[in-house]
């Protein structure tokens, strides 16, 4: 189930306290008035004295202030300065003990120590499973590009790319690849043409002239699969995915490009341990959605090049033309851009984790007093996170072999 990134911090802050959200009934730019929950003929003005007051919605949406001063009996709160707008009818967040920031700090630092298990295609092209941030790896052309989300008939992957023509035979480019004349390829997308007339082509840019391409027509999710050897007069070429009507409007997810033949491949850039690595599966080319067999032997190495990501994975014996490689791996939780991201990671997991680092930066910068006390709780929320994690983290189970290996 997945959970946003608010809610995640108000289930921290909760653990904290004390921590208070509600909805401005009235207020200026530098006032916040709100009787129902500031009102309190027993507080102290020292309550929320120095606080972190964080406006959730809005026109000052995102905005965080100091607490200059607490008034209980009028249920009001002054800032140290002032809001860019006035602050009536926004909802808000108190929290005493750190700035929202720091606990958002620390929730993507959790969600870096915390694994699933995926299976993941190997491909030589840039952000070929579309799940880079931004779309820089795909050139526009005829067309517009943007991330979109992908669903379960997609086979795997969490995004995809939008490609929405603004005229016909419109598509979106690869980065180039390098490639040498007479060298087989396969070339397979998962892709859903919503209607249109999907179309998968490679280019080879020294004479603009089309290599191989396959259309795919329908509404859902499919594969467009083909292969084919590099021209002799092509040295570099680009992947295109596009569709033919003029307002064709397509998504594509895990564009595999696999060179046939070849024994070192680029891993997905999200692998930076040799540990994440847990199998590595050959995918034929009859029934690719369903004929699946272990590779006898594989490694990761390290990049033999300056570019690309800094582990490769080395296989024996090298794919046919036709096959693709997928690997299983240990991969972290994405990190939250904004408040209403999502995570599909264990609440209580990534919370007891981002406590851990609250309390750290707590411990850091405490005054004396108080540096054994945050001390203690950041050994014990450790204690119980470590407890969470054997109950979380995947045990990934790993072949033997015999001849290579680690």
């Amino acid at each position: 189930m997945s959970v946003t990134r608010r809610a995640l911090r108000h289930r921290i802050a909760r653990r904290l306290a004390p921590f208070l959200s509600g909805t401005a009934d009235g207020g200026s730019t530098v006032t916040l008035v709100d009787p129902a929950r500031l009102q309190d003929s027993t507080a102290s003005a020292d309550l929320w004295a120095d606080s972190w007051i964080h406006v959730i919605d809005g026109p000052n949406a995102g905005e965080t202030r100091r607490v200059a001063a607490y008034d209980p009996a009028a249920g009001s709160i002054t800032v140290s300065r002032a809001f860019t707008h006035a602050a009536v009818g926004a909802s808000y967040e108190l929290l005493r003990l750190v700035a929202p920031e720091v606990i958002n700090a620390a929730i993507d630092a959790t969600l870096a120590r915390c694994w699933f298990q995926t299976l993941a295609p190997l491909t030589a092209l840039a952000d070929g499973d579309m799940e880079n941030p931004d779309t820089r790896a795909w050139r526009a052309w005829n067309a517009t590009v943007a991330r979109a989300s992908v669903d379960a008939d997609a086979s795997g992957g969490t995004a995809s790319l939008e490609v929405r023509n603004t005229s016909a035979d419109g598509y979106a480019a690869s980065t180039s690849l390098a490639v040498r004349p007479g060298q087989p390829f396969t070339l397979e997308a998962m892709v859903a043409p919503g209607g249109f007339t999907a179309r998968l082509s490679v280019r080879n840019l020294a004479t603009d002239a089309e290599v191989d391409g396959a259309t795919v027509a329908g509404t859902a999710w499919r594969r467009a699969r083909l292969t084919f050897v590099v021209p002799d007069d092509c040295e570099a070429m680009e992947v295109r995915l596009g569709g033919a009507e003029a307002d064709a409007v397509t998504r594509w997810s895990q564009v595999v490009l696999l060179a046939a033949n070849r024994r070192r491949f680029p891993l997905p850039s999200w692998v930076r341990q040799r540990q994440q690595v847990v199998e590595v599966w050959r995918r034929a080319a009859e029934h690719p959605r369903r004929v699946m067999t272990a590779v006898n032997w594989w490694r990761t190495t390290v990049n033999p090049g300056p570019r690309g990501p800094e582990l490769w994975l080395e296989a024996d014996p090298p794919p046919s033309l036709g096959e693709t490689l997928l690997i299983e791996g240990l991969r972290a939780y994405a990190p939250l851009a904004n408040d209403n991201a999502t995570t599909e990671a264990p609440v209580d997991w990534v919370a007891q984790g981002a406590l851990v680092e609250v309390y750290r930066h707590l411990n850091r910068d405490a005054p004396a007093g108080d540096v054994a006390r945050y001390a203690a709780l950041q050994r014990d929320a450790a204690l119980e996170f470590q407890h969470l994690s054997r109950l979380y983290r995947p045990r990934a189970t790993r072949r033997v072999m015999l001849s290579g290996g680690w």
